[in-house]
């Protein structure tokens, strides 16, 4: 057997191993501690982190996920000034070329001295339609679980009956919410 037939059986059988073991959403993801989940995919980076002082009033707020984002998935993160109750902050957010990186810039600088929450709804998910687990590594990087007593009976001065279901966490939460305080 020559060379180019060999590599193709072997490129043929590794494309058969591949597509045979490539399961959905309960395929284990392998995240920055070295340990497997049965996830499908993770919250892995936020920026600021959650808890963070001295924050740029020029800042971006960026998350990266572990695996491609579905389309309008940004709709689901939000910026609030002062608390969960507090109003949005207009923002503009673009997606990296693989969509596992969210950008988002606010339209104005932010004010000093002054609390924001950024707030990423829980029921977000990938391409593939897979949920995105932030209890992995969320509270880690200063995230909180968001309930309904956390800002009282409104969110950003809405219902929270009238939040989609993109917002919803599996766990009963409304997402997570990392805050941080202004230069």
């Amino acid at each position: 057997m020559n060379r180019m037939n060999l590599a193709v059986i072997l490129g043929s059988g590794l494309a058969f191993l591949v597509v045979g073991c490539g399961s959905g959403s309960d395929a284990p993801m392998m995240g920055p501690s070295g340990t497997g989940s049965s996830v499908g995919a993770s919250l892995m980076s936020v920026s600021p982190l959650g808890g963070a002082t001295g924050v740029a009033g020029s800042t971006s707020m960026m998350l990266r996920f572990s695996a491609p984002m579905g389309a309008g998935m940004e709709q689901y993160f939000d910026l609030h000034m002062g608390s969960l109750a507090g109003p949005t902050m207009p923002m503009n957010c673009l997606w990296n070329g693989d969509r596992t990186t969210l950008t988002c810039t606010p339209q104005g600088p932010l004010s000093p001295h002054t609390t924001y929450v950024m707030h990423l709804g829980g029921g977000m998910a990938t391409h593939a339609g897979q949920v995105i687990d932030c209890g992995q590594y969320g509270p880690a990087m200063g995230g909180q679980w968001v309930t309904g007593g956390m800002m009282g009976s409104s969110h950003a001065g809405g219902s929270w009956m009238m939040m989609g279901p993109n917002w919803h966490n599996a766990n009963g939460s409304y997402g997570m919410a990392f805050t941080f305080t202004t230069a």
